[in-house]
């Protein structure tokens, strides 16, 4: 079975932190619980745990979602900022890569394939709240801007 197929773009991050500014990252809005940089920082420590368990198959210890929020809503620097989107773009390659090396003989094949569901899907909810957010900025594309903004 080929896996990677099944879940071929699914960890599409339509650039939502492409060219992203302290500013951008750490603006604040009416009615709107987090910032792009508190969701960037819950998606590392999420996605950091997920990799684990799908390169395992199985971990000891389990992780509380609650605690993968900070209250930090700005960073000091671009350099830093920079720096966490980095971190991110580097685990969504390893989580394409886990995926597209999936190998059922290695055993736990069906954690890792719900792990792989579950990364798919907490990646597009969010990515779904930062596009809100930063389109509620007037900082990313309107529908029908995406196309030629995606090329």
């Amino acid at each position: 079975m080929d896996i990677s197929q099944l879940f071929k773009d699914s960890f599409d991050t339509f650039k939502v932190f492409d060219n992203l500014t302290i500013e951008q990252a750490s603006q604040t809005s009416e009615n709107t619980p987090k910032t792009v940089l508190q969701i960037l920082n819950h998606l590392t420590i999420w996605q950091d745990y997920q990799l684990r368990l799908l390169r395992n198959g199985f971990l000891n210890q389990s992780i509380n979602e609650i605690d993968t929020w900070t209250e930090e809503k700005s960073v000091l620097s671009q350099e830093l900022l920079d720096e966490k989107v980095n971190e991110f773009k580097r685990q969504i390659d390893s989580i394409k890569s886990e995926v597209n090396n999936f190998d059922k003989a290695n055993g736990g094949y069906e954690i890792k394939i719900k792990t792989i569901q579950d990364l798919a899907l907490h990646l597009s909810f969010h990515l779904g709240e930062i596009i809100s957010l930063r389109r509620i900025q007037r900082n990313y594309p309107w529908p029908n801007e995406m196309k030629e903004f995606l090329r």
